[in-house]
């Protein structure tokens, strides 16, 4: 039985895709003039910063210095575009965390982002207080599509894999559930983009009362019939 609840986290807890996009848009026409095709973008989509540092160089030839320079210029333009446009939030998505919290599932957030990002993302929205444990692509040797890091996630919430559910939104993060044995639901997230899990055991758009108490219903009386 399912007894925790790993959560990818843009996209899903907060809704970031369309904002990184913007941000790396922004990034490479003030810095080297290039318009950032989206197509190149996707692939990175729930996968890691050094993912998509690989298929910048790959497509337009670009090295940053390190990773650690790109997250920084990465940080001061998502600090720029909130400071100016606002924190983009998803409604409902603390209901639906206390909701489950309140009926006795342990939860994880295992993200592709890095952990000083998503430390920070859970503590501006204050929903830090309903998270076991928090896990990062950059604690595992490889990144979505590969199921390292809800692996991880389960180990260091001390459970089974057999007794996690995943929230994922991108395809890549969909892989991942489906590599490590564990059911998905999608948060089929329009703003994320093309992105298919067709795997999911439930398929939801928003944080509505509707959406958690579909969820709900399937942890507690549809499991059994779904993952036999």
């Amino acid at each position: 039985m399912i007894k925790a609840v790993i959560f990818d986290m843009d996209g899903v807890l907060i809704n970031t895709e369309p904002l990184h996009y913007q941000c790396w848009v922004e990034i490479f026409k003030e810095r080297y003039g290039i318009d950032l095709d989206y197509d190149v973008y996707k692939p990175c989509i729930g996968s890691t910063r050094l993912h998509f540092m690989n298929l910048i160089k790959e497509n337009y030839g670009i090295t940053f210095e390190s990773l650690a320079v790109m997250n920084q210029i990465m940080k001061e333009k998502k600090d720029e575009i909130i400071a100016r446009d606002g924190f983009p939030e998803m409604p409902g998505v603390g209901q639906m965390l206390c909701c489950l919290k309140d009926a006795g599932y342990r939860l994880a957030v295992a993200s592709s982002s890095p952990k000083p990002v998503i430390t920070e993302t859970l503590e501006t929205l204050d929903l830090m207080k309903y998270f076991d444990v928090v896990t990062s692509g950059d604690e595992v040797k490889n990144p979505k599509p590969a199921p390292d890091t809800f692996l991880f996630a389960a180990k260091q919430l001390g459970v089974l894999v057999d007794e996690c559910i995943v929230i994922e939104d991108s395809t890549n993060g969909g892989k991942a559930a489906k590599a490590a044995k564990m059911p998905c639901i999608w948060m089929h997230n329009l703003d994320s983009g093309d992105q298919e899990i067709p795997d999911a055991v439930i398929e939801i758009t928003a944080w509505t009362q509707e959406s958690i108490e579909k969820i709900m219903k399937f942890l507690h009386f549809d499991q059994e019939k779904v993952l036999k």
